[in-house]
């Protein structure tokens, strides 16, 4: 009786077996620096943050997730402890992230993948005016944060991967309290998988479809969150908009966009009436960047230009950087953090529809 193929074999197949997702689980280590990208955080950046992180995952080798992607890729979830070096001023953080990461060449011994990836954060030594007055970098023991990374595997045996690359870590509470400059740290990563159930990953040859690539979707979003006034943090309030832009695919992974939102700051506004001045407070702006999509997910950059701000914002441009979900229903819901350069303007939470 012939014997079955052997697992991460490398001889070509020529018809999809039914195959089970991996089930992966990883132990890492990281070191990195925080990136001074104020002035006002210069001299409490001078440390290294180092860390350690479990991962589990699912790592699935089917012909349509390849097929989609180009790739073998992971989703999963990744639980990291940081000690950011600083326990007087910054103390330590802990973080659950969501994770896709799509594998170059998961068939052969060695390949590459990149991370992105989302969360929540628990920071145990925040800012406070009388005992920590000199972390600007976070005020919330909840904030967010976001990872990339770029990894080189190598495999020792069909159930141990070693694996190094590096990493880019932000953290902020999206402009829900202040201060609120936000940490960035890239780090150095190293760490081994498990795999608690092997796969196998076939070559494949790319099998054309134009309704994966040549499609054009128009999209509306209502955005929602709440925000401190600068210059009184303990006043909560809304921050209302819409967000209008159409999506232009471009390749499997990669669409364009371009847009405009309208955005009502009512922070913005008591702060004018505050101040005596009458400008309004609305703002309006148009965007264009990039989206990479990953199955449901869309991960997105902008950068927006304002072409209606009568009370004139830090900078007449911003980025907006996003993670979204997208149901077979064509709803959406996702959430979506905005910037002047390096300070966030707030976090928002979005739910929208895409037509046709």
């Amino acid at each position: 009786m012939a014997n079955a193929p052997p697992l991460y074999a490398f001889t070509t197949v020529s018809a999809d077996t039914a195959s089970r997702p991996a089930i992966n689980l990883g132990v890492y280590s990281h070191y990195g620096f925080i990136i001074p990208h104020s002035e006002d955080i210069r001299q409490i950046s001078n440390s290294n943050p180092w860390g350690v992180s479990i991962d589990l995952s699912f790592h699935f080798s089917d012909s349509l997730s390849w097929q989609y992607l180009q790739a073998y890729p992971r989703l999963g979830a990744s639980f990291t402890y940081h000690n950011f070096n600083n326990p007087a001023v910054l103390g330590n953080g802990y973080s659950l992230i969501l994770f896709v990461e799509p594998f170059l060449a998961a068939q052969h011994k060695f390949s590459i993948s990149f991370r992105l990836g989302a969360g929540i954060a628990y920071l145990d030594n925040v800012y406070h005016p009388d005992s920590n007055p000199n972390n600007l970098f976070y005020s919330t023991k909840i904030s967010f944060p976001l990872v990339a990374n770029l990894m080189a595997n190598y495999r020792l045996t069909k159930y141990l991967n070693l694996r190094a690359g590096g990493t880019y870590n932000h953290i902020s509470n999206g402009g829900l309290r202040q201060p609120n400059k936000g940490i960035n740290f890239p780090s150095a990563t190293l760490g081994l998988d498990c795999a608690l159930r092997p796969t196998y990953f076939a070559p494949r040859e790319l099998v054309t479809n134009d309704s994966l690539v040549k499609f054009r979707h128009y999209l509306f979003a209502f955005l929602f969150t709440l925000k401190d006034r600068d210059d009184n943090p303990s006043d909560k309030l809304p921050v209302l908009g819409g967000n209008l832009y159409v999506s232009q695919k471009i390749s499997r992974l990669s669409a364009l966009t371009a847009g405009a939102e309208w955005v009502l700051d009512y922070t913005l506004k008591e702060k004018l009436q505050d101040q005596g001045q009458k400008e309004d407070f609305q703002r309006g702006a148009l965007l264009a960047g990039h989206e990479l999509h990953i199955g449901r997910f869309r991960f997105s950059q902008q950068l927006g230009i304002y072409v209606y701000a009568p009370a004139a914002a830090r900078d007449p441009v911003y980025q907006r950087y996003g993670l979204e979900y997208h149901t077979p229903r064509k709803v959406f819901w996702g959430i979506n953090l905005k910037a002047h350069r390096h300070v966030a303007d707030f976090l928002d939470v979005r739910a929208g529809i895409k037509f046709p």
